[in-house]
């Protein structure tokens, strides 16, 4: 996650990405995603869906339950919505 994104932005577009993809539940669920002992990410699920956030990047990347690729998001949205 960027450290221009906020913790409430962040939530805001999950959920409105989450519900547009057809999510089935209502919140996500938060993983920390760890290799070797060291961060790497946040994985959130709802329903079958899921999303993945890597520690440094600029997107958010949403997957089915086979871990297709649905949508990527750019993190700069949210960025924006703020400064404004």
């Amino acid at each position: 996650m960027n450290e221009g994104t906020t913790s409430d932005s962040l939530d805001q577009l999950l959920a409105k990405n989450f519900t547009e993809l057809g999510a089935s539940e209502a919140s996500p669920t938060q993983t920390i995603l760890i290799k070797d002992r060291y961060f790497v990410g946040h994985r959130y699920r709802c329903g079958e869906l899921q999303a993945v956030v890597l520690a440094g990047a600029t997107v958010i990347e949403f997957y089915d339950k086979t871990g297709r690729l649905l949508k990527s998001v750019g993190l700069e949205e949210t960025e924006k919505k703020i400064a404004a």
